[in-house]
């Protein structure tokens, strides 16, 4: 009997498919390494990821709802108001792929391809996506207890560690309604004991009711199509997102909206402005890197780590034989001798 293929293994043998840009979407996403090759070396990769997946989640407006990571590969439960999941996920693992060649001084693909993106349909489908992510470091033998691995978000979705100003666990105060929050973090840390906890969670829920209604994710999905929040979830036609650009500012500051808050492609900003698509991702980038200074200096960003991350001296100090920040992954150009 052949052993039953794993969701990265089947997308790997099938067609490239679109991806549905629906606004309050929950997704699951995964990827693993190019042949199944590490892409976590140490835990200092470890660490940069997270504090890449931090400041990208904040970027693109995403909510975090779970996440593990092994060695080969990442799992993370993403829930995504402007339905840009796939800008979100070129930006964290394009980000991490040069830091990760850069270190380790490697070259081409860090992945295998793109991302794994399955769509959360209902509440008992959320709790299975939870309860896999979850398990993944026991079934690989790297813990025995669930709460053991520190790179997975279930020790503070338990209430057994610090929960980080990133991670949203309103999911669990639904999933498993209390007078509490803390009551609903011990359900469903019963739940998780089980032998059997995706059957444990059917019983409690009471699948003719709690779990047909889909609350969780049937009220994040309606929430995005409230009157009061259409504006900002439905994209409006790109050109009027321009029609008011007068100056340079104005128009950085337009594209970076586009971008990341309505999920406009920097090629099809470049073509509505009538740029060229390298002139617009430089435009972009430095917007971008205005708003981040400025959000650090101001004291509003938030904590970058899943533990307690801090800035990492050896990639962020400037190399004196180098001449400039060991930070940059601007590549050098190298002169052509004749």
């Amino acid at each position: 009997m052949e052993p039953t293929a794993s969701p990265l293994d089947r997308a790997a043998n099938m067609a490239r498919a679109l991806r549905w840009r629906i606004p309050g979407a929950t997704y699951h996403v995964m990827n693993r390494g190019n042949r199944k090759a590490l892409i976590f070396d140490d835990d200092r990769d470890r660490k940069r990821f997270l504090r890449i997946l931090v400041e990208t989640r904040m970027e693109y407006g995403v909510e975090v709802l779970a996440g593990s990571l092994m060695g080969n590969h990442f799992h993370l439960i993403v829930l995504t108001p402007h339905g840009n999941v796939s800008e979100f996920m070129q930006q964290l693992e394009g980000r991490f792929a040069q830091y990760s060649n850069w270190r380790h001084e490697r070259v081409g693909h860090l992945f295998q391809g793109r991302f794994v993106g399955v769509i959360v349909e209902s509440d008992l489908h959320l709790f299975t996506a939870a309860w896999y992510v979850f398990m993944n470091p026991v079934q690989a033998g790297f813990v025995s207890r669930l709460e053991d691995w520190k790179w997975s978000t279930y020790a503070s979705t338990a209430g057994l560690a610090a929960l980080p100003e990133y991670l949203s666990i309103s999911w669990v105060e639904t999933l498993f309604p209390s007078s509490s929050l803390q009551e609903s973090q011990r359900l469903f840390r019963n739940c998780m004991s089980q032998p059997q906890p995706v059957v444990s969670y059917i019983q409690l829920a009471e699948p003719a009711s709690t779990v047909a209604e889909r609350s969780y994710i049937a009220e994040r999905l309606q929430a995005a199509a409230q009157p009061c929040t259409c504006r900002t979830l439905i994209r409006p036609p790109i050109e009027l997102l321009f029609a008011g650009s007068q100056s340079k500012f104005e128009l950085a500051n337009a594209i970076r909206v586009a971008h990341e808050t309505y999920g406009y492609r920097l090629a099809e900003i470049a073509r509505c402005v009538d740029r060229h698509p390298a002139t617009v991702s430089r435009i972009y980038c430095s917007i971008r890197a205005q708003a981040r200074l400025k959000s650090v200096k101001s004291g509003s960003d938030p904590k970058l780590d899943w533990l307690k991350l801090v800035p990492d001296p050896k990639f962020s100090a400037r190399d004196p034989a180098q001449g400039r920040s060991r930070g940059s992954f601007r590549p050098r150009r190298r002169r052509i001798h004749d």
